[in-house]
């Protein structure tokens, strides 16, 4: 990225987009407060990583809408000219999740 170009980083614009992220999060909450319990209940291991499987999972979905949003901002900035994108930008970003 040039020296005298913005670095993008931003926000939710779309109220719906915020609010299905919101949801997601707090059933990911819902799925750890869960996991605390059967931890405390003495839940045999197989089910605690069953459950933390499907927490990773969707951890990993929320984070792929959150990139699609991010890459979609990044894409409008770059075409009105106010940032560039480019492979090792994205490369940094896609690290964030991997």
């Amino acid at each position: 990225m040039n020296a005298g170009r913005p670095k993008l980083d931003g926000t939710f614009s779309d109220p719906e987009t915020l609010e299905g992220i919101l949801r997601r999060f707090k059933r990911i909450e819902g799925q750890v407060r869960g996991l605390q319990r059967m931890a405390e209940e003495g839940r045999p291991f197989s089910e605690l990583l069953d459950q933390i499987n499907a927490t990773r999972k969707a951890m990993d979905s929320v984070a792929s809408v959150i990139l699609e949003e991010y890459l979609s901002a990044w894409e409008a900035q770059a075409a009105s000219g106010n940032v560039e994108l480019g492979k090792g930008q994205i490369a940094t970003i896609l690290r964030k999740i991997i």
